[in-house]
């Protein structure tokens, strides 16, 4: 019976020390995953804050308050971005106003601007004339932009 015992007695003693070290390794789990996103979230702090001084520099380079000779050739790098950037959306929005805006024929069938005949009935479309603006180039990245406008709506220098 004692050696039954032992054998009992040790069976249990394997079993609980199996728990233990179960318990320590998702302990330990648990710390590292803890661990890692406390680090994930100094990164992502790290990196906003990091945009918001490259942000600010870059507005200052483009506003002549600072004058730093690698910093204006990245600003100038930038200001390219910023036109291209401006363009696209610019032609996006047109696109989109194109085949989008609500225009419809006399028959009720939906036309576009860009369509100089309704192709349901044939009836020739009308299209409101838009009205001319006249334009100015902004003073900082030479877009043009209406005149009498504070503001540029490409790179949101002041001008005047």
């Amino acid at each position: 019976m004692s050696d039954l015992q032992t054998k009992i007695g040790g069976g249990i003693s394997k079993l609980q020390d199996g728990l233990q070290q179960g318990r320590n390794k998702l302990q330990t789990a648990q710390e590292v995953s803890q661990l890692r996103k406390a680090a994930s979230e100094a990164a992502m702090n790290r990196a906003k804050i990091i945009r918001q001084l490259g942000e600010m520099a870059y507005r200052l380079v483009r506003k002549g308050e600072v004058q730093h000779t690698e910093l204006n050739e990245q600003a100038e790098r930038i200001i390219q971005y910023d036109l291209e950037l401006y363009q696209a959306n610019k032609e996006l929005e047109q696109q989109l106003r194109r085949e989008s805006n609500g225009q419809t024929c006399e028959c009720g069938a939906s036309v576009s601007e860009d369509d100089t005949f309704c192709g349901s009935c044939g009836n020739k479309v009308h299209v409101p004339e838009t009205p001319i603006v006249s334009t100015v180039s902004c003073t900082s990245c030479q877009e043009n932009i209406p005149e009498g406008a504070q503001f540029c709506g490409c790179c949101g220098m002041k001008n005047g």
